[in-house]
């Protein structure tokens, strides 16, 4: 029975039996508080390591993967989601025939049922087969050395072009350059290719051949960074590397037709500056981030709108306001580099007042999710939109993510790369290599030709 003290001065008389129950729920309480302390733990630890997938800045493609994101999806309604794959009544695409180097007629004496000969043609038909033929050639060169009478300096024959004969010709090096960058294949993969072609190679071999590449595509990266730099406007991105184990990053700048890549320590302006120049009149499309102020930008409005969709997943008020930045980008970027001056110029003012109509009636809302978009929204006022001023400027940095896209894949393969050295000469190919493939030129061709 549990006794309650009438006076201060009252005594409770509890029995050893009751003691003990007394001591067992405060033991029981005890272990539930530490219970429930552990747990909130864990949960603040799962949603710490659930935000690094779902954060604005995460992009749709890894989203898309991401734990939990199926209870964002109905933000698209079912009926409207596309279906992977062809369409019902989707053309179907045959491989074009190639010019043959050799034709063959093939001809049948008897019938394969029966075994009878007595057949007659009703027509014939065109098959190709395509081969591909293994062959290397192997070319020993005597050099003859000869000693200048005059001087005494040792003279060695070279090739009618001047070069001298190297252990691998620039047809196999182009391979090799390729294999590495454009195929991602690690040495040890490559000298396995090498071995099937009866071509003896090893890791540190095939090393050389790639940086020896990357030191005679300097002048096609120096000619890059003058085009970057006489550019009306650049796309600019980064992204997080590793080098030896230590965390640095790898910046892209790039336009329609020129692609370039560097890796340094910093995430700072000083980058912006050194590829850029600090006298850059041009304009600089970017996510916002703080080593890009300073310069006239164009804020990605892509992210605006990653933003805006994550605040519409917790109120009906982040989803008014992310229907109605949909509709006005939609309204802005239509037929964009088909218009004329003067409807950009419409359409500047139209976005202007709507932008500043959207903060006045959100700005001092309080519910979930919007404040953050508000913000995002605010600080980047200024900048969203520099593209209408630029006939042909894009309102989203998806040129400059992309640029950095193959790069990022490698990331996920290595994790790592081993030293400056060699990050200088991967930044570098992809660079060259990247702007060749946005000019429509053929890598492999191009590469020949600067090896030769």
């Amino acid at each position: 029975m549990r006794l309650t003290p009438k006076d201060e001065d009252d005594e409770i008389i509890v029995s050893k039996k009751g003691l003990a129950e007394l001591r067992r729920q405060a033991e029981q309480a005890e272990e539930r508080a530490k219970e429930i302390e552990r747990l909130r733990r864990e949960i603040a630890e799962l949603r710490r390591r659930l935000q690094v997938h779902e954060n604005p800045n995460v992009p749709p493609s890894v989203r898309n993967h991401s734990p939990g994101y199926a209870r964002a999806r109905p933000l698209v309604p079912s009926d409207k989601r596309k279906k992977p794959g062809s369409k019902p009544g989707h053309e179907g695409v045959t491989r074009p025939p190639l010019t043959p180097d050799q034709q063959v007629a093939l001809t049948a004496d008897r019938c394969r049922k029966c075994r009878s000969h007595r057949l007659r043609l009703r027509g014939t038909e065109t098959q190709q087969e395509i081969e591909v033929e293994r062959k290397r050639r192997v070319t020993e060169y005597t050099v003859s050395v000869y000693e200048c009478l005059d001087c005494g300096e040792e003279v060695r024959a070279t090739l009618p072009d001047g070069n001298s004969p190297v252990g691998y010709g620039p047809q196999l090096q182009t391979e090799i350059v390729l294999g590495k960058i454009e195929e991602r294949l690690p040495y040890r993969k490559l000298e396995e290719r090498l071995t099937r072609e009866g071509i003896p190679s090893c890791p540190a071999t095939l090393q050389a051949v790639v940086w020896g590449a990357s030191e005679k595509l300097q002048d096609e990266e120096a000619a890059i960074l003058q085009r970057l730099r006489a550019a009306p406007w650049v796309h600019a991105d980064e992204s997080s590397y590793r080098i030896d184990g230590r965390k640095v990053w790898i910046w892209v700048f790039c336009t329609e037709v020129d692609l370039l890549l560097v890796i340094r320590p910093s995430r700072g302006r000083e980058v912006v500056e050194e590829v850029l120049g600090k006298e850059y009149t041009g304009r600089i499309v970017c996510d916002g981030w703080k080593g890009y102020w300073g310069w006239v930008l164009q804020r990605c409005w892509a992210h605006l709108l990653r933003y805006a969709k994550a605040g519409a997943e917790v109120s009906e008020e982040g989803k008014e306001l992310y229907g109605a930045l949909c509709a006005l980008h939609e309204q802005l970027t239509k037929n964009g580099k088909k218009v004329s001056r003067r409807t950009l110029a419409r359409r500047l003012r139209e976005g202007e007042r709507v932008l500043r109509e959207l903060l006045d009636r959100f700005g001092r809302s309080e519910a979930p999710g919007i404040e953050k978009v508000v913000t995002y929204l605010r600080n980047g006022m200024p900048w969203w939109l520099t593209f209408l001023k630029h006939r042909g400027m894009d309102a989203t940095n998806n040129r400059g993510e992309r640029g950095l896209r193959e790069a990022i894949v490698i990331r996920k393969i290595i994790g790592t790369l081993r030293n400056w050295k060699g990050a200088k000469a991967f930044a570098r190919l992809l660079s060259v290599l990247g702007t060749w493939k946005l000019r429509g030129e053929n890598p492999s061709t191009k590469l020949y030709a600067a090896l030769s």
